[in-house]
């Protein structure tokens, strides 16, 4: 039987920082592929490594705001959507719920049948939330880089600096900000936004492990980290997810419920013939229920 998902990462965690106690001389080996005594760290300064080191403030940003913006508009359509299933016989509601189609149209329907809009529930918000400023805000950027005190590689005696190296999980004197890396904890941050939403299979996903990858890659090209300090930001990332997880009854990644009968989560209904003809009979009265704010109105 497999372990589950968080022993098996603290697991990892714990056998990631053995391994680097045991050998520190991995991390000055990997950080010495990208320096040379003529050129030094040759990626610092390029193109596409500063394009990573900026990008991610700027992908916060607008994924943070994206977030806050598709919860609002789910909000305001759930309440419409409440006021629509407010107007339908019980037994005509019964296993079914209001979901937003992608034309954005508000359909009765069982939600496997109907593909809908990928709105953001407010437990998906909090907990995306409480994740990045958890574990990229406060453990890795206050408590590890603020107060570890390890020195970047391209400081180090060994590439042409005047500090000395100290391995991984050993608090340092050197007032460097090199263990964790901020970057990578913010980029993996972004890798559980697609997972939350959309699963870990989707394409979302992928392009943002793909993201990761590459500020992993920047950063230690640059000398400003070594690959224990990305590994652990990843891991750290990861644990908060899991452990935040538990706490947080997050529903399944796809479509996003506007509102439901109490009683629908019970039943199902594998006719997908009743199905339609339970969207026929419901729409008449969503179309009525729209218009007769109007039609008081005018009165």
């Amino acid at each position: 039987m497999s372990a589950p998902p968080l022993l098996a990462v603290s697991i990892l965690f714990f056998a990631l920082a053995d391994l680097w106690l045991a050998f520190p001389q991995i991390d000055l080996a990997v950080a010495g592929l990208f320096w040379t005594p003529e050129g030094g760290f040759a990626a610092r300064g390029a193109l596409w490594e500063q394009f990573m080191y900026g990008s991610i403030d700027e992908a916060l940003v607008i994924v943070g705001l994206g977030l806050i913006g598709a919860w609002a508009i789910g909000r305001w359509h759930a309440s419409a959507a409440s006021s629509a299933l407010s107007g339908i016989d019980a037994p005509e509601a019964k296993a079914m719920r209001v979901v937003l189609t992608r034309r954005g149209d508000l359909r009765l329907a069982k939600p496997s049948k109907v593909s809908a809009a990928r709105l953001v529930s407010g437990r998906q918000l909090g907990f995306l939330l409480l994740l990045l400023a958890l574990v990229p805000g406060l453990v890795v950027n206050q408590v590890f880089k603020e107060h570890w005190g390890r020195a970047r590689p391209i400081q180090l005696e060994q590439f042409g600096g005047h500090q000395t190296f100290t391995p991984a999980f050993v608090v340092s004197d050197q007032n460097g900000g090199s263990f964790s890396s901020g970057h990578v904890a913010a980029a993996a941050w972004l890798v559980a936004v697609p997972v939350v939403l959309f699963g870990v299979s989707s394409i979302w996903t992928g392009a943002a492990l793909l993201y990761l990858l590459a500020m992993v890659l920047a950063r230690m090209a640059a000398g400003a980290h070594f690959l224990s300090d990305t590994l652990t930001s990843i891991l750290l990332v990861w644990l908060g997810f899991l452990i935040l997880q538990r706490l947080f009854s997050l529903e399944p990644p796809g479509t996003s419920i506007l509102g439901s009968h109490p009683d629908s989560s019970s039943d199902s209904d594998s006719d997908s013939g009743a199905v339609s003809d339970r969207n026929a009979r419901a729409e008449p009265l969503l179309q009525r229920q729209a218009k007769a704010p109007a039609k008081q109105a005018r009165r």
